[in-house]
């Protein structure tokens, strides 16, 4: 059975919410391709109230029969060790990773799992179990997380909804800095806003570019912007970090974002999940068609992907 959807919102209880950040980051077991955590260690300076979990989902061979030979249940237990040994590994290196990037030992926790609802569905159960402010995909985590994305996938797999952002790093370059954050005035580009603020509030050496691309839709841009604008000075952001772009898409809206976001050098371009056009409709498929697009097409930053 799959676990259920994550309702938790670090941003719902402001009274008594939690001074702590924190996230779950997926992590494969090729060493070569650990950029979530790269990402994670590179972007903060801030990091004394961050907390990050280190979670690798290994494989597990297990003979449904149980008279199958005595021989195959022992290749099935060596089977899972090796990858488990593989997994182990690859949590040390991302752990060292963290440190030399001066997080400290208690703000790190590893997690090895054996595989039980498939890699989508436990790293949706640790979340829900954890209330993380973001999960983190790497590589592996994010091409295992792109399939489940299609419209043709099961019925059962879309039903597995992640109700908190996700950070999707497939190949993060180092050195860029600032955070893309693209408006079209509905809910889930506000939320973005929020977890946006919440993040790197404290991190001052990002900015945050409020992103508008007209795509011939009538709104009032400017209460638009600037209510984007006193809500992230309202969560930490001061106002000299934040600037406003608006620019002509021509149809071409995720293009147009993925050119800013190069000829920017952003660090992250961060979207809502759905577009206000898509808001009062059925939840799936998971996320719209720009945000969709920027998945498979965005090189160089990392996407927020908001709920």
């Amino acid at each position: 059975m799959a676990p259920a959807a994550i309702l938790w919102n670090p941003m719902d209880q402001r009274k008594g919410m939690r001074m702590d950040r924190k996230l779950l980051i997926t992590v494969g077991d090729d060493p070569d391709c650990l950029y979530g955590v790269k990402f994670v260690g590179e972007f903060f300076r801030s990091k004394r109230d961050l907390r990050v979990t280190l979670l690798h989902v290994a494989p597990h061979f297990e003979s449904m029969d149980a008279d199958e030979a005595q021989r195959v249940h022992e290749m099935d237990a060596t089977l899972s060790e090796i990858y488990a040994r593989k997994g182990r590994k690859a949590l040390e290196m991302s752990r060292t990773i963290l440190m030399n990037d001066d997080f400290q030992a208690h703000q790190v926790t590893e997690k090895l799992v054996r595989k039980h609802y498939g890699m989508i569905g436990d790293m949706v159960e640790e979340a829900r179990l954890g209330r993380y402010d973001a999960v983190v995909l790497g590589r592996r985590g994010y091409s295992i997380f792109e399939k489940s994305l299609h419209p043709w996938v099961c019925e059962a797999t879309m039903d597995l909804e992640l109700d908190l952002p996700i950070w999707v790093c497939r190949r993060p370059r180092r050195g860029l800095k600032g955070v893309l954050l693209c408006l079209d005035g509905s809910d889930p580009a506000l939320r973005m806003a929020e977890h946006v603020a919440r993040m790197v509030g404290k991190e001052e050496q990002h900015g945050v570019t409020l992103l508008h691309v007209d795509d011939g839709s009538s709104r009032d841009l400017q209460g638009m912007m600037d209510s984007f604008r006193r809500k992230l000075t309202e969560v930490g952001i001061e106002g000299e970090r934040i600037r406003t772009l608006a620019l002509q898409g021509e149809g071409e809206v995720a293009g147009t974002i993925r050119e800013e976001a190069a000829r920017g050098g952003y660090a992250v371009v961060a979207v809502g999940r759905r577009g206000i056009r898509n808001e009062g409709r059925s939840p799936r498929p998971f996320m719209g068609s720009k945000s969709m697009e920027l998945l498979q097409s965005l090189e160089g930053a990392t996407l927020w992907v908001g709920r």
